[in-house]
């Protein structure tokens, strides 16, 4: 098959890298792969193999484009590929390639991965959820909650499918290795990721540990006010900033645990990492309900949004109670046999081989 992604870019981000893997593993199996770039003429930063077409947008511009020519310029390259099917992960390139490719006859998947209640709330970017809602042939999400936040309608064409995992990019987690003191995060410094929480919870820890270590991977823009507070709490040698890192998982594979404590989430990729690495974790219960879904009853710990008291004492059960910790890393662990890469690629062929026989 013949199978074209539109994407505003293929920097930094669990879509993208989606999109990576997912053309890699396609393209092993023997299909043609093309991505169409919107919104940037950076390369990407997930090697792809090099069968895969990679094309930009000419007129692209980061503040802003003429809707007309960008619907222009999709349908020209779709026109030129000549896909079976057209994959879109974000709202508005979505909508834009719904209206480049009316009358076309050729299946438009959109996925879901963010919480819908909390992301798209702008005017437009609620017309152009309209536009996919109604335009887009089949939708696919990560969670039960997401789905359930769409019409019944809209549920009717739908489907749920895990995040693709590259098992052989796991590295192997030694239990003699375990660094028993040290805690991480791995997540952009922004308002949703809710960095700040986790540092007011582990300042709480520290009065009873105080040989801890919490270290926290990712860039964004609330660096310098983490920083702050980090300083302002006299935790300079005991919260780190660690910066973005390209091989993050060799990082944090020696850490006893994890911690993710988003306000909402699509599925975390970095959370099923750590699982996957088999790492004791512990998660706010973020919208619409990935978090939950991934560490279940037994898999991990799930504490509520914004409370630190509550996400303290979690910490607290971990350190105190090492074996039961362990206990949860060693079910999270089994996560790898949903997750696996090709795996999941498989279950999206299968999805377009579904749609192409008319069974959506």
């Amino acid at each position: 098959m013949k199978l074209v992604f539109i994407t505003p870019g293929m920097t930094f981000g669990g879509a993208e890298r989606v999109i990576s893997i997912l053309s890699n593993i396609w393209c092993d199996m023997g299909h043609e792969v093309s991505i169409f770039i919107t919104a940037t003429n950076r390369p990407s930063v997930y090697k792809l193999n090099n069968k895969i077409n990679v094309e930009h947008y000419s007129d692209y511009n980061e503040n802003g484009v003429s809707h007309f020519k960008l619907i222009s310029s999709i349908r020209s390259f779709v026109d030129k590929e000549k896909p079976d099917c057209v994959f879109s992960f974000m709202n508005d390139v979505c909508a834009y390639t719904i209206f480049a490719l009316m009358g076309r006859n050729i299946p438009i998947i959109y996925s879901e991965r963010n919480d819908p209640n909390k992301t798209n709330q702008s005017k437009i970017n609620k017309l152009f959820r309209r536009i996919v809602e109604f335009g887009a042939t089949h939708i696919v999400f990560q969670t039960e909650g997401a789905k359930q936040c769409y019409s019944k309608k809209v549920q009717r064409k739908s489907s749920i499918i895990l995040n693709p995992v590259e098992l052989s990019r796991i590295p192997e987690r030694k239990k003699e290795d375990i660094n028993y003191s040290e805690i991480v995060t791995v997540a952009r410094l922004e308002p949703q990721k809710n960095q700040e929480l986790l540092i007011d919870a582990f300042n709480l820890v520290c009065k009873k540990h105080q040989d801890i270590v919490l270290k926290i991977y990712g860039e964004g823009s609330l660096k310098n006010k983490l920083q702050n507070k980090i300083h302002e709490l006299g935790l300079n040698d005991k919260v780190l900033l660690m910066g973005a890192k390209h091989d993050v998982l060799e990082w944090i594979k020696e850490s006893y645990c994890f911690v993710l404590t988003s306000d909402f989430e699509g599925l975390p990729n970095s959370l099923i990492e750590a699982m996957c690495m088999g790492i004791p974790c512990i998660s706010t219960d973020c919208s619409p309900g990935g978090a939950r879904q991934l560490l279940g009853d037994d898999r991990g710990l799930i504490v509520p949004c914004r409370d630190k008291e509550r996400l303290a004492e979690a910490i607290n059960m971990y350190l105190e109670q090492r074996h039961i910790a362990m206990q949860y890393g060693e079910e999270a662990y089994k996560l790898r046999d949903e997750v696996e890469s090709h795996t999941v690629a498989k279950e999206w062929i299968n999805l377009v081989e579904k749609i192409k026989r008319g069974e959506n």
